[in-house]
């Protein structure tokens, strides 16, 4: 068996990585010198504000399937749940959670829209 030996080489700060590499270290280095001399001047702070979803009642579920002209069960299918848990929001047992909330109010953006992303054409 033969043994292969690499000789070890040192590696040059910013050497082998990309601009995005690059880009990240800079800002890091930045955002250190910034936390140690207490100086945030030079750096950019963003706040975003995530609304929360809108609260959907049991009626409301109900308009919402309607607008897509889908019985419990493709509505169902069309959000990814069960058939039991559309029952559940339609009738007040349950309610929708926020990741549901959220997809409802795209689809009440456009339901058909929505409802055309996910039917799939087949050729005769």
């Amino acid at each position: 068996m033969k043994t292969v030996t690499r000789k070890k080489t040192k590696r040059k700060p910013g050497g082998r990585t990309n601009a995005a590499g690059r880009e990240l270290v800079a800002a890091m280095e930045q955002m250190a010198k910034a936390v140690t001399s207490g100086d945030y001047s030079k750096v950019t702070v963003r706040t975003v504000e995530v609304p929360e979803p809108t609260e959907y009642a049991p009626k409301d579920v109900r308009a919402l399937r309607d607008s897509l002209g889908a019985s419990q069960g493709i509505f169902a299918a069309m959000v990814g749940v069960t058939l039991a848990q559309v029952g559940h929001w339609e009738h007040g047992i349950r309610v929708p959670s926020a990741l549901a909330r959220r997809l409802f109010d795209k689809i009440k953006e456009n339901p058909t829209a929505y409802r055309e992303s996910l039917i799939q054409r087949r050729s005769a």
